[in-house]
């Protein structure tokens, strides 16, 4: 029912939106390293000295702690809004290839009537724009800029960000011919799922940061929210497979994902795989070699959304609306 390429968006759009998130969030904790001057070199001194100097001549100079408990350093950023933009082209690219022709995506911004679709096609607009500006303004050097500005494309990166995470599952929902997909835990699950996913985004960019300011405080507190997602999403998921074994419109499809086609898919990859796996390596995250563990972290996290966006739209093939022989018994219900 689903395409490659719609699935491809529910993901990428959708880890994509959750980086922006994240991210955005994180510019508002580090945003005393806006509206600053670097210190002024003072004949040759380092660091330390110029930083001094500085601030006898009353120049301030950037804070280590700027971002308190979520202080982290620049590159960071940096990285992490590049892989946010990667993700969020990407998923675009996915959908307009899927709708078929550009014109179709440019439809859906200029419709005179509002729907969840246009919703979504803006809140993806926004969020892509807003990652454009903070991908462009941190790898090109950014401390000069007004911090009221970076507040207020930041609140508008986690506000779009927040609206296309809980899209990629509204618009699953909105199709009233699958009724595995009529269920507020579709959202959910999605909307937890892309955040977790910013979260790995992160991990991943900051395994490729050398940066002598210590940001570990910053990711193990990072780490423990991604936990608490991944509780949230794996607590979502059982009541989600518990709704579908309760209905007989849906009880083909739970049977399917647990026992029968999809159980491999769901519980090696996903529940094994996606949030097992993500919450042990986090216990001890960023203790070790960080820049390996950090990526591991990624992987599975990853590895789970692709898994959680298959396992859910593959259910439409199982579903009641879409293979009514099952109602008059004419075929077996798989594992029977």
């Amino acid at each position: 029912m689903f395409s490659e390429l719609a699935i491809a968006y529910l993901f990428f759009g959708g880890t994509g939106a959750g980086a922006c998130v994240v991210l955005g969030l994180l510019e508002c904790a580090n945003i005393g390293r806006y509206g600053m001057r670097p210190a002024p070199s003072i004949l040759g001194l380092g660091a330390s000295a110029s930083a001094s100097s500085a601030s006898r001549l009353g120049v301030p100079a950037p804070s280590r702690r700027a971002g308190g408990s979520f202080a982290v350093p620049h590159e960071l950023m940096a990285r992490g809004w590049s892989l946010g933009l990667l993700f969020l082209t990407t998923g675009a690219l996915c959908l307009m290839a899927d709708l078929g022709r550009p014109e179709r995506m440019i439809a859906l911004w200029i419709a005179p009537r509002p729907t969840v679709v246009t919703l979504g096609a803006w809140a993806l607009l926004i969020t892509l724009l807003a990652a454009t500006f903070f991908a462009v303004a941190a790898n090109g050097g950014c401390s000069r800029m007004a911090p009221g500005l970076v507040l207020a494309v930041a609140a508008v990166a986690v506000i779009a960000g927040a609206v296309t995470t809980a899209y990629t599952g509204v618009l699953l929902g909105s199709l009233p011919s699958v009724v595995a997909f009529a269920s507020p835990l579709v959202p959910v699950l999605f909307c937890l799922s892309s955040l977790s996913c910013g979260v790995a985004v992160v991990f991943a960019a900051a395994s490729f940061v050398n940066s002598r300011s210590p940001f570990g405080g910053a990711l193990r507190r990072l780490a423990r929210i991604d936990g608490a997602l991944i509780g949230a999403e794996g607590a979502a998921l059982a009541l989600y497979a518990a709704h579908l074994f309760a209905q007989p419109a849906t009880l083909t499809g739970a049977r399917a994902l647990v026992q029968g086609e999809m159980a491999v898919l769901f519980w090696v990859v996903l529940v094994a795989g996606g949030l097992v796996a993500p919450l042990i390596l986090e216990r001890r995250y960023p203790a070790g070699d960080r820049r390996v563990k950090g990526l591991w972290i990624a992987f599975c996290v990853l590895l789970g959304g692709v898994a959680l966006r298959l396992c859910v739209t593959d259910l439409a093939a199982f579903d009641l609306s879409q293979m009514p022989e099952l109602a008059f018994g004419l075929v077996a219900l798989p594992g029977t």
